[in-house]
């Protein structure tokens, strides 16, 4: 016989809730739908399905608003109920969040090819497909289908779901998106993070702006870039899973950077292993990782 796997438990002790034990004999065996409302001082606040409130001692590592699949068992010498936990759903992400929890890139991609408000973009992409790989090894190429794709998923027209996400994070003076690659159906989507520092009031502060990259390639694995700019100049930092792939270019790369006419400081690093994707910047601090 199979034994589901025990989440968690609480207890209603029968000094704290005298109608514990009743509880149980109506309970005994069942399975209860609870919501996990609150923690309260040494318990939680739960929710039942007919809406009764229900005080529990003890703790589980769930958030508030899960929906908690529970059975009832009676406690030794009718001390209380104790309430297993069975199942745990964590609460949906606010629609306005959704971008950030589930992505972008595929939706993009199906609208895109299904034409509609996606019109310039969707022109763009069967372009892009035709040329295949060749497009995917032009510079231009990839500048259109970045300026399109985020002009798309910022228009609230063409991307009802994604635009209030992008318009709030715009008045924090960040944006994020996730874009896909029309040259690699299937692979990870590319991800760019843009932030400016806020200047002070009373002004006179070295304007700075980032952008950050995460690209993959099928040889080289996943690239990140990170740029900053200051009125001094220009720092880039590369980091790659293995650094020592972009020696053969350094050199060519250095010099096509010397072409902006500014200080440039480059810099290339090893990508650790299971470092988490450019969506857990958002909601931080300004980044400060360019070093």
């Amino acid at each position: 016989m199979d034994i589901p796997a025990l989440l968690g438990s609480l207890q209603i002790p029968a000094s704290a809730a005298p109608s514990a034990p009743a509880l149980s004999n109506a309970l005994l065996g069942q399975s209860v739908e609870a919501t996990l409302e609150s923690v309260l001082p040494g318990g939680l606040l739960l929710r039942l399905a007919d809406g009764s409130p229900l005080q529990a001692q003890g703790s589980l590592p769930f958030l508030p608003g899960s929906a908690l699949t529970l059975t009832a068992t009676p406690l030794p010498d009718g001390a209380g109920v104790r309430l297993q936990v069975l199942r745990a759903t964590p609460p949906p992400s606010p629609a306005l969040l959704a971008p950030l929890a589930f992505g972008e890139a595929a939706q993009l991609m199906a609208r895109a090819q299904s034409g509609g408000a996606m019109a310039p973009l969707a022109n763009l992409l069967q372009s892009l497909l035709q040329a295949g790989e060749a497009g995917a090894a032009q510079p231009a190429s990839w500048s259109a289908w970045m300026k399109e794709a985020m002009k798309a998923l910022a228009d609230p027209a063409a991307s009802p779901a994604e635009a209030p996400f992008h318009q709030l994070q715009a008045k924090e003076g960040t944006a994020l998106f996730e874009l896909p690659l029309p040259w690699a159906p299937g692979a990870e989507p590319m991800r760019i993070w843009i932030e400016a520092d806020r200047a002070p009031a009373s002004g006179g502060m070295d304007p700075v702006h980032r952008v950050f990259l995460s690209i993959p390639f099928s040889t080289l694995g996943e690239i990140r870039l990170g740029l900053e700019q200051r009125s001094a100049g220009l720092k880039v930092r590369l980091w790659l899973q293995n650094p020592e792939q972009v020696s053969a270019i350094r050199q060519d790369l250095e010099a096509e950077l010397a072409t902006l006419g500014r200080p440039v400081n480059l810099q290339v690093f090893t990508l650790p292993a299971g470092t988490p994707d450019l969506r857990a910047m958002a909601g931080a601090t300004s980044l400060q990782a360019l070093g």
